[in-house]
């Protein structure tokens, strides 16, 4: 439904206007391509793979000698182990001090108990005087 009373002059400027965008933008695609390769602007961006892909990959061995590379583990890993063991010590020879005093204990309390305890069975204790 064309309205006869509308401007016709406004709408062809628009339409050149559209044409002249879309005239630049392709020499700006034409240049850009002729830069860097039609390749390159016709196809999309390679393949990066998604983040679990790029956590997983193996990274490329180191090409020094087997040696250096276990001085070199040795020397990361070492003052750490170090930490861990002296606390392992530590904890050891504390439980077997505390288990020590324990069985001492243990064993100073029983003659004590058994020397108090310690009469036959027909051993009558004496009747205390009274004076």
């Amino acid at each position: 439904m064309a309205q006869p009373n509308r401007d016709q002059g406004g709408s062809s400027e628009v339409i050149d206007d559209a044409l002249r965008l879309v005239d630049a933008l392709q020499r700006k695609l034409i240049i850009a391509g002729v830069r860097r390769g039609v390749a390159s602007v016709t196809s999309p961006p390679p393949r990066k793979g998604d983040v679990w892909e790029q956590a997983v990959k193996e990274e490329p061995r180191p090409d020094g000698p087997v040696l250096d590379q276990v001085i070199g583990i040795a020397r990361d890993t070492l003052p750490e182990l170090g930490r861990h063991l002296g606390a392992a010590g530590s904890l050891v020879f504390g439980a077997m001090g505390r288990t020590l005093t324990a069985v001492e204990r243990s064993l100073q309390q029983k003659p004590a108990t058994g020397a108090s305890s310690g009469k036959a069975d027909g051993d009558v204790a004496p009747a205390a005087r009274a004076d």
